[in-house]
């Protein structure tokens, strides 16, 4: 097969001789190049065929076709181009006499005559070119003249599989039998603007077409327009009538996959509802068809791969065997024509267009992630956060520095007043005491002494509240707690030093209880993820509902989104996915609004946070079979529906019970767990108490019985002892 192009501007005076093999492209004034070929194989041109003289004259079948052709394109209002696909038998009709039926303005013309050999399912380079050129210069019209009907329904397989043409333009075909095979009724429900011209007896025509939309349901039925015969008109608004802006109330499968908000099941009505439900009534209105909702059966869901089909190489007789996964359900009905539509929160992921036809956008969504969340509330804790450590440590401190303080100077003035006892700084002092001879606690004397002593007003050497080191802790302790005193120090300079340490204490109390007052007021801080950088670095593994969203990670320009994607796992819902999310286990990544879904339905309590960080606004679409006929319709009506309001309408509708954020909780609320510190508090008093208790049991126990001055029918005698000899 060889492809030529004459271009002239005027008449043309030598007549060009036919050749076998040679075919002849017209054009306009403008050419229109296909890219950068390789070779020179097509060239739009202008020009005008003058017939050849040399050339028989035709016979009575093809002048007839010839002139039924020459009405048709006529009537058909070419208004950009128009191709031609023949065979040897037939090229003869495309003479200078054929071309200026078209109408006195030029039109581009590309004429391909193709060998009756020529597998045009698997075409050689030069007839893709030429569709190419014809699909690229958008021609109103496309006339195939070959006689062999399977050379034509493979060629229509060709186009179909690799969208080399636009399917929804005027397409004129020969009557065949094998044209309306089974196999073929998906092609015809796209090449709905194709007529048949089938010969009858003495050379008279009928003029048929595919009966749409009833191929819709299944069955391949032709409806005859005209009968014509040589003499008549054709009629183009009937040829070429519109036939997708009424569907004449035909029931049409939609496949459905429940996904908040797009479409959910409501108990309420028995019916489905959400955004693409309501869209797909309305285009149901708008183009007088009957949607059928169904649920796909996930067991008999077929996994679809896809080979080398983006660069070219694909088998047009499968879909390859080791290539990219899909995982959509609804992609897979529509793909296996068991659905004509799919609507379920559909994204324009390029792996999808291989297999079937995406609407317009609706609308436009968010997608992120669903995060644990942690939150800074040890309510155990709230009684010591107040207080920083380094705070904590400094009362500390001063505690033991103000009730050294209070000690030294009752020390001093002791030694001032002379009246120094023995108590003070007796630790340091019992290193220098020599130990009692133990003959002398057993002597009668000595018991009969001890138990007899009074110390008389005169020996008897006058005490303070600071006198003892363990009395000056417990006392600034208290004096902390806002206990009162026994008793004022008899000294002025503790006195002074006391009043001082009470305005210590009252600034130290007041700061305390502000800060409590504040942290049970406010709600805990929380520790959320909101980046993709916080989420790497939690080691949390991201999961996604799709092999194709994973994909889309891996081939991110961004680093970090290819980070995410390495790690990340395709998992399915299930009913502890919330729950798993709330451990850590996983991070799930979907729509803003199935993410809402998902926390609201959440029935543990579960802490769930969504990213306030968008990885990116991804369009949402609606599935349609591939070249599906009625896509401009369906994208038209999408645009004046979405102009309209009317799906931002249903979108607020479908979300208005899902809070963006979760319920703050009240600031002046007293709750338990706020007050559960309190109970932690009282709890370590007790603690502590009881092993303060035991303590002085053991000591009694185990130092004072064991004394032996102590004897259990005189007690007192054993503390006449200790009063006379501290340190022994």
């Amino acid at each position: 097969m060889r492809t030529r192009g004459l271009c002239s501007g005027k008449q043309v005076n030598e007549l060009p001789e036919r050749r076998s093999g040679q075919q002849f492209a017209f054009g306009g004034e403008r050419m229109r190049w296909l890219g950068i070929l390789i070779g020179a194989y097509i060239s739009l041109a202008m020009a005008i065929l003058i017939p050849n003289p040399n050339q028989p004259p035709l016979n009575g079948y093809e002048m007839h076709l010839k002139i039924l052709l020459q009405k048709i394109l006529w009537v058909a209002n070419v208004k950009r181009c128009f191709g031609v696909i023949t065979d040897d038998l037939h090229y003869p009709i495309y003479d200078r006499i054929f071309f200026e039926s078209v109408g006195r303005q030029v039109k581009p013309i590309f004429v391909m005559r193709s060998n009756a050999s020529e597998d045009l399912q698997r075409p050689s380079k030069q007839v893709e070119l030429f569709v190419g050129a014809i699909k690229s210069s958008d021609c109103d019209l496309t006339i195939i003249t070959i006689l062999n009907g399977w050379q034509v329904q493979r060629f229509l397989g060709y186009i179909y599989e690799n969208r080399s043409l636009n399917m929804q333009k005027k397409l004129v075909l020969l009557h065949d039998s094998r044209l309306f095979e089974s196999d073929m009724i998906h092609l015809w429900s796209v090449f709905i603007g194709a007529i048949f011209l089938k010969r009858q007896l003495d050379n008279k025509y009928t003029i048929s077409t595919i009966a749409f939309p009833g191929i819709l349901s299944g069955v391949l039925v032709t409806k005859n327009i005209v009968n014509w015969e040589l003499g008549k008109g054709v009629n183009g608004s009937i040829l070429f009538a519109d036939k997708t802006s009424n569907l004449f109330g035909t029931p049409l499968p939609v496949a459905i996959s429940e996904h908040v908000p797009m479409v959910l099941w409501a108990n309420a009505t028995n019916s489905f509802q959400g955004v693409e439900v309501e869209i797909m009534n309305a285009l149901g209105k708008a183009l007088n068809f009957r949607p059928v909702y169904y649920k796909p059966n996930q067991t008999e869901n077929m996994d679809w791969e896809l080979d080398g089909a983006a660069d070219g190489n694909a088998d047009p007789d499968a879909y390859g065997q080791n290539g990219t996964h899909i995982d959509s359900m609804l992609v897979n009905e529509v793909a296996d024509h068991s659905a004509r539509f799919a609507i379920g929160d559909l994204h324009p992921f390029q792996v999808y267009l291989k297999l079937v036809e995406l609407s317009a956008p609706h609308n436009f969504e968010c997608l992120t992630f669903l995060t644990p969340e942690s939150s800074t509330d040890n309510s155990w804790q709230t009684f010591i956060l107040p207080f920083s450590a380094g705070m904590w440590a400094g009362v500390l401190l001063s505690l033991f520095v103000v009730g050294t303080v209070f000690y030294a100077i009752s020390f001093l003035n002791a030694i001032i007043n002379g009246n120094v006892s023995s108590e003070f700084f007796r630790c340091l002092r019992q290193k220098r005491t020599l130990p009692m001879d133990p003959k002398i606690y057993r002597r009668i004397s000595f018991r009969i002494a001890i138990s007899r002593y009074r110390p008389s007003r005169e020996d008897r050497i006058p005490r303070d509240l600071f006198d003892g080191y363990a009395n000056c802790i417990l006392l600034t302790y208290s004096m902390l707690l806002y206990v009162a005193l026994p008793r004022m120090p008899r000294n002025w300079p503790l006195r002074v030093l006391t009043g001082w340490y009470w305005i210590y204490c009252i600034l130290l109390v007041a700061t305390y209880r502000a800060s409590f007052t504040a942290i049970l007021a406010n709600p805990a801080a929380r520790v959320t993820i909101d980046t993709l950088e916080d989420l790497l670095r939690s080691h949390i593994p991201p999961s996604a509902g799709a092999n194709e969203n994973r994909q889309f990670f891996l081939g991110a320009n961004d680093e970090i989104a290819r980070k995410v994607g390495e790690k990340m796992e395709v998992i399915g819902y299930s009913d502890d996915l919330t729950s798993r999310i709330a451990k850590g286990q996983c991070a799930y990544y979907d729509n803003e609004f199935y993410l809402r879904y998902l926390r609201v339905t959440d029935e543990s309590g579960s802490a769930l946070h969504i990213m306030k960080e968008c990885v990116l606004h991804m369009p949402v679409v609606l599935a349609m079979e591939k070249n599906s006929a009625l896509k401009p319709r369906i994208d038209g009506s999408i645009q004046h529906l979405a102009e309209g309001g009317l799906i931002s309408k249903w979108l607020k509708d479908a979300i208005q019970h899902l809070p963006a954020e979760a319920v703050a909780q009240q600031e002046a609320l007293m709750n338990i767990q706020k007050f559960w510190s309190s109970f932690v508090a009282l709890c370590v008093g007790y603690v502590i108490s009881i092993l303060t208790l035991l303590a002085e049991r053991w000591h009694f126990k185990h130092i004072v019985m064991k004394h032996p001055m102590y004897d259990v029918y005189n007690p007192s005698l054993y503390y006449n002892f200790k009063r006379m000899y501290p340190q022994h």
